[in-house]
């Protein structure tokens, strides 16, 4: 046999300095090697939001653009107009705050959009403004949230100011948007 004491030192070194890469070589192997483990069967999904309107409070025949609007004539100075009632619908699966407003400029009207109020009570909260200041600015309803799959019934009437005394208001549209609470 053999013995170490025999073997060169220089032989020695270099075959523990081998034994000793193909220790650490077989260690770190095991280590790449090691098992798999797997988050599986992933499903992402986005809520969806989807504001609607009818042209009846029921909600019955909806749109997701537009429906036809008011059209009050002979409207007395100091009196409020009959109201024109609609509906507004959340089909989306997460609530919605819902502000209106007037994209339209009035001013050119020869009725004075300010001598205007637009009262639209939707979901038990009402929003009374001028239709020159619901041009200015979206208005948030107090009812808000409507809910997912929520509905509510809408009213809306207008009163002219005492002090008018003829003219008409340009026609214009009311942007009802519904944005995720």
């Amino acid at each position: 046999m053999l013995s170490l004491h025999k073997i060169n030192p220089m032989v020695r070194a270099v075959g523990t300095m081998g034994a000793v890469a193909a220790l650490v070589t077989g260690v770190t192997f095991a280590n790449l090697t090691s098992n798999t483990a797997a988050l599986a069967d992933n499903t992402l999904s986005t809520a969806t939001a989807s504001l609607v309107i009818g042209s009846v409070s029921d909600c019955t025949g909806v749109s997701t653009t537009s429906v036809p609007g008011m059209h009050f004539t002979n409207l007395v100075p100091g009196q409020t107009s009959d109201p024109f009632t609609f509906c507004l619908g959340n089909t989306g699966s997460i609530p919605l705050d819902i502000t209106a407003q007037i994209p339209q400029d009035l001013s050119s009207s020869s009725l004075d959009p300010s001598k205007v109020t637009l009262s639209i009570t939707c979901g038990g909260g009402t929003i009374t403004k001028t239709l020159a200041d619901l041009h200015s600015s979206a208005w948030a309803f107090p009812s808000n949230p409507i809910s997912a799959g929520g509905m509510w019934s809408c009213s809306a009437t207008a009163t002219l100011d005492s002090s008018v005394t003829g003219g008409s208001v340009n026609p214009f549209t009311i942007n009802f948007v519904g944005t995720q609470v």
